[in-house]
């Protein structure tokens, strides 16, 4: 007898439905677009999100730093450790890990032609270094670093220009070495990028890791292994399993995920979250309120049927089942082809992306590649 009465209202509330096809029609439409709208909006929210991440950490920073217990608080070249055969082999053991590189990092003063500037010395593995960063597709004169380079170096645009030089110029850095001695190199500038980003056109200076090695005294220790994850989504494993082997009795080493190493970046996608789900709440009570006013002008225009429902027998429950029924019958279908439809604009975005190139100069100010 419960089916029964089921299959009656389910008839009853899916003739209703239709009995007025425009403000039906009305009333889906404001859910599809409704809900195409919150689901593409998140789309790109994330996609966007994704891509600012891998542009932040694609050109330097990279997925993952290992670094000596303090350094990345303090950042001076004393905070050094030996990248010996046990971390190599916990680094190249795990599976998720697309490449990493060595690096030393120190400040130090360039100098040339009475010119003296600061600036972040970066000892890189040339090779690595091209499968972990894209440092080397922002060269706009002359060429990046190999590994048979040895007093060379790539500097930033805007220090290059600071500086008055050009490629094939040499420079003089001066700092202090890793056992407290003056450290001073004459370099030959290969390359000079322009990244977008303005601290690395400003500041930054790249040489290869060996002669870095010699120049700060450096004994085969190193300030940083940069590691690119494989996919962005395995980035925190990849921490919390290197983390069990590095953190301990024998290494004092931390590993930092991308979000401890750029924390203004995190805040920016938490806050910009926080507005597109404020966006999403706004449309969703759009959505709401559009089908509570189907259904209130539903019942208000059959007052007299309801009431002849009423008066052959039909129980309060069953009539509050039949509206609630259409209501769910209007939004079952508009919620389907709205999330159909957003899913669907979404992939065809994804495989036709926007090409943002005309507007390359407004969006490197925030250091972000198109």
């Amino acid at each position: 007898m419960k089916n029964k009465n089921f299959e009656i209202i389910a008839m009853l509330a899916w003739r209703n439905v239709w009995r007025n096809t425009r403000r039906t029609i009305l009333t889906l439409l404001t859910i599809i677009v409704g809900c195409a709208m919150i689901i593409l909006l998140n789309a790109f929210a994330k996609g966007g999100h994704d891509q600012m991440i891998e542009d932040a950490t694609g050109l330097v920073m990279g997925h993952i730093h290992i670094h000596a217990k303090g350094y990345w608080e303090n950042k001076t070249i004393d905070y050094a450790f030996q990248a010996d055969e046990t971390v190599e082999k916990v680094l190249a053991s795990n599976n998720n890990i697309r490449a990493y590189c060595q690096r030393i990092m120190c400040d130090a003063l360039i100098a040339k032609g009475g010119i003296t500037k600061g600036v972040m010395v970066q000892g890189v593995q040339p090779l690595r270094e091209l499968q972990v960063c894209g440092l080397y597709k922002c060269i706009i004169k002359g060429r990046y670093l190999s590994d048979s380079d040895s007093t060379h170096a790539v500097i930033g645009a805007t220090l290059a220009e600071n500086l008055k030089i050009d490629v094939s110029d040499t420079v003089a850095i001066i700092s202090q070495g890793f056992d407290g001695s003056i450290a001073a190199e004459h370099l030959q500038i290969v390359g000079i990028f322009k990244s977008g980003n303005p601290e690395y056109d400003k500041f930054l200076l790249q040489m290869p890791l060996k002669q870095a090695d010699e120049t700060f005294s450096m004994m085969g220790y190193v300030q940083a292994t940069v590691i690119r994850a494989s996919r962005l989504d395995d980035v925190d494993d990849i921490v919390e399993e290197l983390t069990s082997h590095l953190h301990n009795d024998k290494y004092s080493l931390e590993v930092l995920g991308w979000e401890k190493l750029m924390p203004e970046l995190v805040q920016f996608i938490v806050m910009d979250d926080v507005s597109g789900y404020l966006f999403d709440l706004m449309l969703f009570l759009v959505v709401a309120f559009g089908i509570l006013n189907t259904i209130q002008m539903s019942v208000y225009e059959r007052t007299r049927e309801l009431g002849i429902m009423k008066a052959v027998g039909t129980t309060p429950g069953q009539i509050i089942a039949l509206i609630m029924t259409e209501t769910f019958v209007i939004t079952i279908i508009g919620v389907v082809v709205g999330v159909a439809l957003g899913i669907g604009i979404s992939y065809y975005f994804t495989v036709h992306p926007i090409d943002y190139s005309q507007f390359a100069d407004e969006i490197a100010v925030w250091g972000i590649s198109t």
